[in-house]
């Protein structure tokens, strides 16, 4: 049997490597998936309930690579490459990848125009003046659920002033992938039949997907955001409707986004194609299913397929993918099925190309769940973005201080904040509708 290529080996005294998974090669893909802008950028940022020093900052920072040492790592086209470093070279690292912000500006501003980290893997931004600081992460290293972990620790390390005097030991905590966890490297006959009908139903089947703007060559791109936040009496209507029903939130969302993307189509029915990422941290061994142990992609990723009409029944449509959700977490293969996937989307992706078929605009909606069950140090805000610079966009849907928030995530290139601040609208009254709760949530 050949060694395997994603297991972290030393290739020579001190330097670390390993290949990416198929999970993480599908995001090192979609991450230069544009030629506008380097996108798949996580930004994860918190209000500090005391002031911080700068260099109580750097500590903390220099503290959480030892710990999590993925964060120093250099990503390549074919994988991560990581390096112990010499007292010297953390001291460098730090002042390379802490940027510091006087602007006044609010960070989830600031960060909307960021760019992918200068070097390597992550920076972190402190704006002192307002007393924020911001993750900047590549996707390839970290999912949502695992940027909540990092910037958990990250605020515990702050806290308690952890301080590291000298590496060495680290690369004993460099992360595995999922597919290394679960033994998935070789897929089975079942599961590669099924990444095959997941490929035909994204890139051979017409989907609907959201109005694009003319792409304009000479205008800026930028990441860019809009939020809708629930108050708490809302928030606690909708979360009791959902389980009357039998189903949760994020299944509801995702039926109302249907909805309103359909409507944005201007369509009367179609296929509604969407993703939604998985955390499988609970299903995983120890260490991985631990706050300090679940850093990484460890997530799988389900692919509705809808038919999807302005007569659709919401609660048969949030019942559908409430059904997919669960047969797809629990199913054995499903990270099998991943790693058949990355090269047959590809191959499929260009074969629709040559057929004429669009991939759609549409919208992941992603669960990030109560963010106070990660991020269990005291803030006094959080927030949350994933950097996009092509059609496509995300919904992240979570609960913060027991409020309810939609963050809608997209490019400026191909969206404009009145079109899409009408699409979160439309889900907001879809939802309201569908759970019946007209006269509580008035939209």
């Amino acid at each position: 049997m050949t060694e395997s290529k994603i297991h972290w080996k030393e290739v020579s005294p001190g330097n670390w490597a390993r290949d990416f998974d198929p999970v993480e090669k599908t995001l090192n893909l979609l991450t230069f998936g544009s030629p506008l802008l380097i996108q798949y950028i996580i930004s994860i940022g918190a209000v500090l309930p005391e002031k911080r020093s700068l260099e109580e900052v750097k500590d903390a920072w220099a503290a959480l690579r030892y710990f999590h040492p993925v964060i120093g790592c250099t990503i390549t086209t074919t994988g991560f490459e990581y390096q112990v470093p010499t007292e010297e070279g953390i001291r460098k690292w730090v002042e390379d990848t802490v940027v510091v912000d006087n602007s006044g500006k609010p960070g989830r501003e600031l960060l909307l125009s960021a760019v992918a980290p200068k070097n390597g893997a992550s920076e972190l931004h402190f704006m002192p003046d307002r007393n924020e600081i911001c993750l900047l992460l590549r996707h390839e290293v970290v999912d949502g659920i695992g940027s909540l972990i990092l910037l958990n620790q990250y605020l515990k390390m702050l806290r308690q002033g952890t301080k590291v005097s000298k590496f060495g030991d680290e690369p004993a905590l460099l992360t595995p992938s999922i597919t290394e966890i679960l033994k998935a490297e070789e897929p089975s006959a079942a599961a590669i039949e099924e990444a095959h009908r997941i490929r035909d139903n994204y890139t051979k089947k017409r989907a609907i997907g959201l109005k694009t703007k003319p792409l304009d060559p000479a205008a800026p791109v930028t990441f860019q955001q809009v939020e809708h936040e629930f108050s708490e009496a809302e928030t606690s209507a909708i979360i009791r409707a959902c389980k009357e029903r039998g189903i949760t939130v994020i299944h509801a969302t995702n039926a109302a986004m249907a909805l309103a993307i359909l409507e944005n189509s201007g369509e009367t029915s179609g296929n509604y194609c969407g993703v939604g990422p998985v955390s499988m941290r609970d299903l995983l061994p120890a260490p991985y299913n631990t706050p300090e142990g679940g850093v990484g992609n460890l997530i799988t990723a389900i692919f509705p397929m809808l038919e999807v009409s302005t007569s659709s029944e919401f609660l048969d449509l949030a019942e559908q993918i409430s059904e997919l959700y669960s047969w797809w977490k629990y199913k054995p293969d499903n990270v099998q099925c991943i790693s058949a996937l990355p090269d047959l989307l590809a191959e499929g992706f260009a074969m629709a190309a040559a057929l004429g078929i669009e991939v759609p605009a549409t919208v992941a909606t992603i669960s990030l769940g109560i963010i106070e069950k990660h991020v269990t140090e005291p803030v006094q805000d959080f927030w949350f973005n994933l950097g996009f610079s092509v059609s496509t966009s995300a919904m992240y849907v979570y609960t913060s201080k027991g409020r309810l928030r939609f963050a809608l995530c997209y490019s400026s290139a191909f969206h404009d904040t009145k079109g899409m601040e009408g699409v979160v609208d439309r889900t907001v009254h879809y939802l309201n509708r569908g759970l019946a709760l007209k006269g509580v949530l008035d939209h």
